[in-house]
Formats: C-alpha cells, structure tokens, sequence
C-alpha cells in the first residue's frame, strides 16, 4: 500500500510510538497527514484528548501518536489546535517524556507560536501550574512568551502585568524563578527589576545574581528590535524537516 493509499488510522499508527527516536520519522505518514489535513485535524484533537483523560502511568509508558501530531499542528498552524496543545505542555508525562524534551525545547514555542489564536491566558496558566514540568514552565517562559512577545502577538504590557500578577504565586523552582527574570529582562521590563531583586533577597534563585538581570535589560532596552532575530524565533516549516534536523 502506497502512502497515498494509507487510511486515517493508518496514518495514526505509523505516527504512533513509544519514544520520539523509536525507528526512522514516517515521512510518508507526516506527509500524507498534511495532504489530508481537514480529514486528520479532528483525529488528531481527539488523539490529543484521549491522551490526556488517560491515568498519568498510561500517558507515561503507552505508546502515543500525540508527540508526532504536537509538530504537524505546527506545520499546519491550525488556532484550532493551540487550546488542546496549551493543555498538553501543562501535562509533565507529556514535556519529560524521554527524548522528546529536546526537542521540545528547541522548538516546541515555534510550534505554539504557529498555533497561537491570540490569548495569552491558556499560556500564563500553563506557567502558573505547579503540576507542570518545572522546565517546560521555563521554556514557555522565555521561548513561546517571549517570541509571540517579540512578534507583537503579546503586547509586552500585558506580559508585564502577568509576571507582576504571579510572583506570590510561583513555587520554590529556581529554573522557573530564572524564566521569570529572564523574560522581564529580554523584553526590556525594567520596571521589574525591583521585584527582581526582592527575588533574590527571598533566595528564590540559584545562583542569579542582578548584575546578569542588568546585563540583559540593557541590550534589551539598546537593541528592542533586534536581541531576538535569530533562527530560534523563526517560523515553523514542515514536521518532518524540523525533526530531521533536529534529532540524533
């Protein structure tokens, strides 16, 4: 059966796997999924929900379509999809699970900013969530905020007013204190900084100190435009290419 034949459930399993690098990417499935977009979004939301209504042992330990189909709604940068996948990046089974948390660190907020239906709520909650794997909390900090920050898609008032809405409501993480600093500092939020050093004076850091705050406003504040054009923020491409140059 050639992949132009392959059935929607057909395509679900070769997308389905235990570990991100178990066997070659299916690239015949990926591309086919993308042929059949309408046909496959509802599967794939579906797959997405049932994942998650599965008990935490089920999400860690079966295998699942749902890490392939998170960066082909990337590709497809469909908003439909940014409610379910703001609910799975809060779910630690999903964002720890092995190999697939570098990948999603290096490119999962390029996937959330393709998706991005326009509010920043379902993102801050996913931050606020003590249940969330504490470095995904990070990396949606300073990568997915940042970027739609960068881009005009969060007013940088808005993000302002969040990181100053949650300080008495962070736990003791201090990877998730850092995405906090770190982002107030990227975007040029000085008036932050005297939360900042209150953070620090509550030793909710490890080992950061204002003068590397500082540093970062500074260029921040020099250069608005420019402190974060790199290929990091770029648009997402295609699933398969963007796994095939990002994996082992």
């Amino acid at each position: 059966m050639t992949s132009s034949a392959m059935s929607p459930e057909k395509i679900l399993r070769s997308l389905t796997r235990r570990h991100l690098t178990d066997g070659r990417l299916p690239k015949g499935a990926l591309k086919e999924a993308s042929r059949r977009r309408d046909e496959m979004l509802p599967l794939f939301l579906i797959a997405i929900e049932k994942y998650l209504s599965a008990s935490a042992k089920v999400r860690a330990e079966s295998p699942t379509p749902v890490m392939l189909i998170f960066f082909v709604l990337g590709e497809w940068g469909d908003k439909r999809a940014y409610r379910p996948i703001a609910r799975l990046i809060r779910c630690p089974q999903f964002t720890d699970r092995v190999e697939f948390e570098a990948a999603f660190d290096e490119i999962g907020h390029r996937v959330i900013a393709a998706v991005f239906d326009g509010d920043p709520e379902p993102l801050f909650d996913a931050v606020r969530d003590p249940k969330a794997h504490r470095i995904a909390r990070y990396n949606i900090l300073v990568n997915a905020i940042a970027m739609l920050a960068y881009q005009e898609k969060i007013d940088r008032e808005v993000v302002a007013n969040f990181l100053v809405d949650i300080y008495e409501q962070l736990d003791d993480y201090p990877i998730v204190w850092l995405g906090w600093a770190s982002l107030a500092a990227h975007l040029g939020l000085s008036e932050l900084r005297p939360l900042v050093l209150q953070a620090i004076a509550a030793e909710r850091f490890d080992g950061y100190e204002i003068d590397e705050f500082d540093a970062d406003l500074k260029r921040a504040i020099a250069r608005p435009d420019t402190e974060y054009i790199n290929e990091d923020f770029s648009p997402f491409e295609g699933a398969y290419e963007e796994l095939k140059a990002h994996l082992p």
